[in-house]
C-alpha cells in the first residue's frame, strides 16, 4: 500500500488529532518572538485543520482527502514533497507532527526553501526520533501476541528509550556535523529511514517513514546561511532534543536546492 493509500482510508487515527491546544499556543508565541513579513501562512500535514484559526492568512495542505472532508479551514489536498505554490510567496510555513510520515522529507526542505520569502520563517515540529518499533506496535501489544523476537526488543524499550544510551549514539553525530558545519558549504539533511507499516495503524508513529533529529535540520538550515531562531548557536543546537525547530530566510539568501533525489 503507498502512502496516499494509506492516509486516504477512512480511519480518523490515521488523520492526527482533531485539537491541538499546546502546539496552537507555542505556534502563536513564536510568531509573537519572531514576526513574519505580510504574506499567507502554509501548514504542511494540516490534516482536519486543528490549527486553522491561527491567523486568518491561513491554508493548509494535506494528502488525506477524507481528513480534509472531515475538517475545518482553508485548506487543499497535496503532496508536501511537491507544492502547487509559487516561488517565494509564503510569509510562514509550519509543520507539526508530519514530516516524519514523507517518504523523502528533504524534499519537502527544499520545497520549504522555495516557497518561503525573504524575511519569511518556518516552523518545524515532526516527532523527533521515532522509534524503529513502531511499526510493530510493540510499546502497545502483549508479550503473548509476539514472536520471541520481538519480545526482547520489547524488554529492551526502556534501555533503549533512555536519555543516556541515545546520547551515547546521537552525540558523536552531532559533533561530526557541527564540524562539517564550520567548511561553509550547504549539508544534506541526515535522517534515518524507518519501514512504516502501511498494512494497518496500529499506534504512535507505526507509520512513520523516517526518524528525524533536530540538531540535523538546525544544521541543514545553518549551513544554508539562514537564522536558525530556535537554536542560535552551537551549544542551543547540541543541547536540541525535542522542541521545534524555527528558521528564518535572512534578506538575500539565495534559494539552493540540495536534493539529490528531488
Amino acid at each position: 500500500m503507498s502512502a496516499a493509500d494509506f492516509y486516504n482510508v477512512d480511519d480518523p487515527a490515521r488523520w492526527g488529532r482533531a485539537e491541538l491546544p499546546e502546539a496552537l499556543r507555542e505556534t502563536a508565541a513564536w510568531l509573537a518572538r519572531a514576526p513574519v513579513p505580510d504574506g499567507p501562512f502554509l501548514e504542511l500535514g494540516c490534516g482536519r485543520g486543528a490549527l486553522a484559526e491561527l491567523s486568518p492568512r491561513y491554508a493548509g495542505v494535506d494528502l488525506s482527502l477524507p481528513a480534509l472532508a472531515a475538517g475545518r479551514g482553508r485548506r487543499f489536498c497535496a503532496d508536501m514533497e511537491r507544492l502547487p505554490v509559487s516561488d517565494e510567496s509564503m510569509a510562514f510555513v509550519f509543520s507539526w507532527a508530519a514530516l516524519e510520515h514523507v517518504p523523502y522529507p528533504e524534499r519537502v526542505l527544499a520545497e520549504i526553501e522555495r516557497v518561503l520569502r525573504p524575511g519569511g520563517v518556518a516552523l518545524l515540529a515532526p516527532a523527533w526520533h521515532c522509534r524503529p518499533w513502531a511499526a510493530e506496535g510493540l510499546e502497545f501489544r502483549p508479550y503473548r501476541a509476539l514472536r520471541p523476537g520481538q519480545r526482547v526488543r520489547k524488554r529492551l524499550i526502556p534501555l533503549r528509550n533512555a536519555l543516556w544510551w541515545r546520547a551515547m549514539f546521537e552525540m558523536p553525530r552531532r559533533l561530526v556535523r557541527e564540524w562539517r558545519l564550520r567548511r561553509g558549504t550547504p549539508l544534506p539533511f541526515h535522517y534515518r529511514r524507518l519501514q512504516p507499516n502501511l498494512d494497518e495503524y496500529v499506534g504512535t508513529d507505526s507509520d512513520a517513514f523516517v526518524s528525524m533529529d533536530p540538531h540535523a535540520m538546525a544544521v541543514y538550515f545553518a549551513s544554508r546561511g539562514w537564522e536558525v531562531i530556535s537554536h542560535p548557536d552551537r551549544a542551543a543546537r547540541l543541547r536540541a532534543r525535542h522542541e521545534p525547530v524555527v528558521v528564518r530566510r535572512r534578506r538575500g539568501v539565495s534559494v539552493r536546492i540540495a536534493c539529490a533525489s528531488c
